[in-house]
């Protein structure tokens, strides 16, 4: 099939490539968000991020993708965004990104934040390597009910004191779920206390694609009730889990390191017993050193089993692909009139809730002298709701070569209801065009009709051509099957046999050469040595060098798409499918959050090595498949 490169949309006006922030000026414990937007282009390759020399990168890259029209005028985007924290007070230029949109390089504009030595009233951190960071959740907060678990009376134990008034809680929506159907996660500190609180190890989500849900300048608590006593609960991580293959899963646990205060109860008298009172008193008071006692801590969430059923097998759709959730599918043509110097636009929409983001573009059955081209797709989704919604747009493009009247069947879209337990099919409506014939001019012609040589006419003519090339072939293993028909036989079959043999040592070398190579033997080294910039960028390199011998793709093509693409057609399984993509999103991440020197060594060692170990599983699944 012949590749065309048509614009998804009509789109005059001129790329656009800005940086922006949500605010010019914010207090040194306040978030801001940086956003790199491409506006006009048909096809942007990579926005490459600046480095944050003065900011801690809180979350990102969160990229988004979308399309808007107004008075007739279509207007396209995509953009990365950051949520930013200060290191400190000063004024910071944010250098200029670079994007790569329609084969041009871009720059975009520097943008400036003032950061004041200020606290923000309800914002208030001490901690910038935590999803704490940004807020004290015990710093002057409205009014909370009256504890006075922080006064240690004599012959108290603290550390049993802390396990009575503090601890982490794992809650999920469901501990029993198909493939694909999202799981919510909410990782809760429950506290009477008042302490400095930093995450020394995150939770790992081995098994499944991960949405976080939790803002991370989310300053917001509440008060629950556990066995008769109230608690100030306040939310660490809450994600939404989409489960890649069946089976038992263990949610990872969250470890976070506490410095507890409490007051002596000799000191504590006369101190008012509200806890808001109290903490005042902690900044005002002057309670001398040997009033206060501070006990160190370390509390982990309870261990959460998720088992994930396998999707039905029985009664599957031919046309299903993985999808999970309720969906609906709609086409319709950009014009249903035009004429065969035009290029036609199919827009499939697939709207709903569900796994959509790993929602595969549906087979189109082009009717006869009509020919598509590779599809063009736009993700708009909302991923704050659970599960994901919103919509997956996909822009077929197509030519037809002759004038008529044409109609594209229904496109049918299989997907599988959870809540049903069964799977489910919608299809479009078949639609109807016309084709009537246009000017037909050729932009280059070789030779006009009046000066044809008997040569030119002899090669424009099939009927001719292939007539004799055929008389001739045929003449010719007359000849030799009169000469020698036996001899003939022998010999081909002989060569035939020779040439299958070599094609089949070549094919099992070349795999047993892809999967002994040490692809990982340079990113090994480097998780080492520590040399954690260098380690993401040669992980990312091995993996995408090994797909590209593993799949038969040019390194230079190798992206999301066409990856999935190349494994659907080799029959390779979806779940194995969903882990690669997992991966890959994970050292993508790590690529465009470098390491700054501000982290915890131990668990940034730890990181490195479980997305090591994550990237060899994956090259181990796919080396079971033959290529």
């Amino acid at each position: 099939m012949a590749v065309l490169h048509l614009p998804v949309l009509t789109i005059t006006a001129q790329v656009k490539f800005t940086a922006s922030v949500s605010a010019g000026q914010i207090s040194k414990n306040e978030f801001v968000q940086l956003r790199l937007m491409v506006e006009n282009a048909n096809d942007v390759k990579q926005i490459t991020p600046p480095r944050f020399k003065n900011f801690i990168v809180v979350s990102g890259p969160n990229s988004e993708t979308g399309m808007t029209a107004a008075n007739g005028a279509i207007r396209q985007y995509a953009a990365l965004s950051f949520v930013l924290k200060p290191r400190g007070p000063g004024t910071y230029t944010i250098p200029a990104a670079v994007a790569i949109a329609d084969g041009n390089e871009y720059r975009s504009n520097a943008v400036t934040v003032q950061v004041t030595n200020t606290l923000a009233a309800d914002n208030s951190s001490n901690n910038n390597n935590s999803p704490f960071a940004g807020f004290n959740p015990f710093d002057d907060a409205p009014p909370q009910p009256a504890f006075n678990d922080y006064i240690l009376k004599k012959g108290e134990n603290a550390a049993e004191k802390i396990n009575r008034n503090m601890f982490i809680r794992l809650e999920t929506d469901k501990t029993s779920c198909y493939v694909g159907e999202p799981v919510i996660a909410t990782y809760k500190l429950y506290t009477r206390l008042k302490s400095e609180t930093n995450i020394v190890k995150y939770p790992s989500f081995n098994g499944f694609s991960v949405i976080d849900l939790q803002q991370p300048d989310n300053n917001s608590y509440t008060t629950e009730k556990i066995n008769g006593r109230d608690y100030n609960v306040f939310i660490i991580r809450k994600v939404q889990l989409y489960p890649l293959q069946p089976g038992s899963f263990e949610l990872g646990q969250v470890e976070i390191e506490n410095n507890v205060h409490f007051i002596k109860e000799a000191y504590a008298s006369g101190q008012n017993n509200n806890m808001n009172d109290m903490f005042r008193e902690f900044a005002e008071a002057a309670i001398p050193a040997e009033g206060i006692v501070d006990q160190k801590a370390t509390l982990k969430n309870n261990v959460v089993n998720i088992t994930v059923k396998a999707l039905p097998d029985t009664d599957v759709p031919a046309a299903f692909k993985g999808a999970v959730g309720n969906f609906a599918i709609e086409g319709l043509l950009d014009k249903n009139n035009f004429t065969t110097d035009d290029a036609g636009n199919l827009k499939v929409i697939i709207a709903g809730v569900g796994n959509l983001q790993l929602v595969n573009t549906p087979e189109i059955q082009w009717p006869q002298g009509v020919e598509g081209f590779e599809p063009a797709v736009a993700d708009d989704f909302v991923r704050t709701t659970v599960p994901v919604s919103g919509r997956k747009i996909i822009d077929y493009p197509f030519t037809v070569a002759a004038p008529g009247n044409y109609i594209l069947p229904a496109i049918k879209f299989c997907y599988f209801n959870a809540k049903e337990g069964k799977y489910k099919t919608d299809s479009t409506k078949p639609i109807a065009f016309t084709v009537v014939k246009g000017t037909g001019k050729k932009a280059n012609p070789v030779i006009t009709a009046g000066e044809k040589t008997f040569l030119n006419k002899f090669f424009s003519n099939r009927r001719w051509v292939v007539s004799t090339v055929a008389v001739l072939i045929l003449c010719v293993l007359i000849f030799w099957l009169k000469r020698d028909r036996k001899l003939e036989t022998e010999v081909n079959q002989n060569l035939a046999a020779e040439a299958a043999a070599k094609a089949e040592a070549q094919k099992i070398a070349e795999a047993i050469a892809i999967e002994e190579k040490n692809w990982l033997e340079k990113a090994g080294k480097l998780l080492q040595a520590g040399n954690s910039t260098a380690f993401y960028y040669e992980l990312n390199l091995a993996l995408k060098n090994y797909l590209s011998e593993k799949l038969h793709l040019p390194v230079e093509t190798i992206n999301k798409k066409n990856i999935a693409e190349a494994m659907d057609k080799k029959n390779i399984a979806v779940n194995t499918a969903l882990q690669l993509q997992q991966v890959m999103n994970s050292i993508e991440l790590k690529l465009y959050t470098p390491f700054t020197g501000d982290e915890n060594e131990t668990l940034l060692r730890e990181e490195m090595q479980e997305l090591y170990n994550s990237t060899a599983g994956i090259m181990e699944l796919l080396g079971a498949y033959k290529t």
